[in-house]
Order: structure tokens, then C-alpha cells, then sequence
């Protein structure tokens, strides 16, 4: 059976799998006046274009992930490395999108946006350990349909990965970011690629503008694919 990072086959549908990785958030509610918009570019975080910048390198990816989708866990088990170590050694830009396309499979507890919002302010504040708190992420992934970890359990992993703890009161504006940017990349178009209207499902990955169509688990054919491009 394959996991397929944007189409699945009725198998995977027929096992209940296709609900962990299509991208089908309902709409954010609005962010209320009071909180703060996040706007330009802070540590890592660049909060006009959606992404969480790794390295910087000549070569681009764009990684549109959720932290509770278990496809985006096996494409990091399985790519991930060469990623990170691509952008280490200063050949690529490693842009991850952190969405909140599953809270619908957290039980009201939107796991999805606090796990991205946290994301996004570790790079924000403490941009050193955001590839250390993202690896986090997915080495401690929740299963779906559970609540998944709480705010203490996520401040404990910001902690281990090095960066300084966030106020709470700033975990409105990284929470009210994250699900706006959600729905841009629901809605579209996309700033990394022309060859989708909008993100369908999680993982998506992009590479220098092309769109990988091969499987989360593919690592062999990503690489192929990445170093085409």
C-alpha cells in the first residue's frame, strides 16, 4: 500500500487512511481585532510568505506540512535527512509551511494550530532550534482522533530543543497567523508553485517550483527528483 503525498487510491480511502492527509480545514474563524497581526520577517519566521525558513541555499523547497498528519512524519522519516543536511551544508533553502488542516482529528483541542503556532514562534524567537523542535514534532506526533499534546507537553518540547519559552500571550497572534495562512494555501494560489491551484493534501512538497508526484515513503525517487530540479 502506498502513501501517496498528494493523490491516494481507493485502498488507502477504503482504510480510513485519507482523512490523515487531505487538506479539508474548515474556513478560520476571523482573528478578533485585538491580536497583533504578524507581519515581515523575524528569526526564521516569514510571516508575509508563510514559511519557516531552514538554510539558505541556492536550491528551494517548499514542505507544506501538518504536525498531526502521520504521512508528513514518514516523508521526514524517510527525506527528511537529506533535506536537513542539504540545507546545512548550504545547498538548499528548506521553506516549511506549517498548516492546520487536522483539527478535526484532535477532538476540539485544534492540536494542529497550537503545534504549528509553537512552530512558528520557536523560529520566530529562537530561530537556532526550529529544525530541532520541527524534528520534535514529528518524533512525538499524536496519533489522529486523540487530543493530542497539551501546552505543557509542547512548552516542555520548546525547552529540550534549546529555544527560550514563549509567553502565553503571545500564542494568540502565532495561533490567528497559522490558521490564516492555512487558509491562503487551501484557497490559493501558491507563491511556490504554479502546477497546483492550492494545497489538497499533506505532505505537498516542492522543489524549485515543481511539485514532487511520487509517495511519502519514496525517499529514493524524491532524491532523484530533487536533484533534478
Amino acid at each position: 500500500m502506498k502513501n501517496h503525498i498528494r493523490l491516494f487510491t481507493t485502498v488507502l480511502v477504503m482504510a480510513g487512511l485519507l482523512s490523515g492527509c487531505a487538506a479539508e480545514a474548515s474556513p478560520p474563524p476571523a482573528s478578533p481585532e485585538s491580536i497583533p497581526a504578524l507581519s515581515g520577517t523575524q528569526g526564521a519566521a516569514h510571516f508575509d510568505d508563510g514559511y519557516v525558513q531552514i538554510g539558505s541555499g541556492p536550491k528551494t523547497v517548499d514542505l507544506f506540512v501538518d504536525p498531526m498528519c502521520p504521512y508528513c512524519k514518514l516523508f521526514e522519516e524517510t527525506s527528511g535527512e537529506l533535506l536537513f543536511k542539504e540545507a546545512a551544508s548550504g545547498g538548499l533553502t528548506l521553506r516549511v509551511h506549517p498548516l492546520a488542516t487536522l483539527n478535526r482529528l484532535s477532538q476540539g483541542t485544534n492540536y494542529s494550530t497550537r503545534a504549528s503556532a509553537t512552530l512558528v514562534a520557536v523560529a520566530s524567537e529562537s530561530p537556532d532550534s526550529a529544525e530541532k523542535f520541527l524534528r520534535a514534532l514529528y518524533d512525538q506526533q499524536p496519533a489522529e482522533n486523540t487530543s493530542g499534546l497539551t501546552n505543557a507537553q509542547l512548552e516542555a518540547m520548546v525547552s529540550v530543543s534549546g529555544a527560550t519559552p514563549v509567553a502565553a500571550d503571545k500564542m494568540a497572534s502565532y495561533e490567528a497567523w497559522v490558521n490564516a495562512h492555512t487558509q491562503l494555501a487551501l484557497t490559493g494560489p501558491l507563491k511556490a508553485t504554479t502546477e497546483i491551484p492550492g494545497i489538497a493534501h499533506v505532505p505537498t512538497v516542492v522543489v524549485n517550483g515543481s511539485v514532487f508526484p511520487g509517495n511519502s515513503n519514496e525517499s529514493a525517487a524524491f532524491a532523484t527528483f530533487y536533484a533534478a530540479q
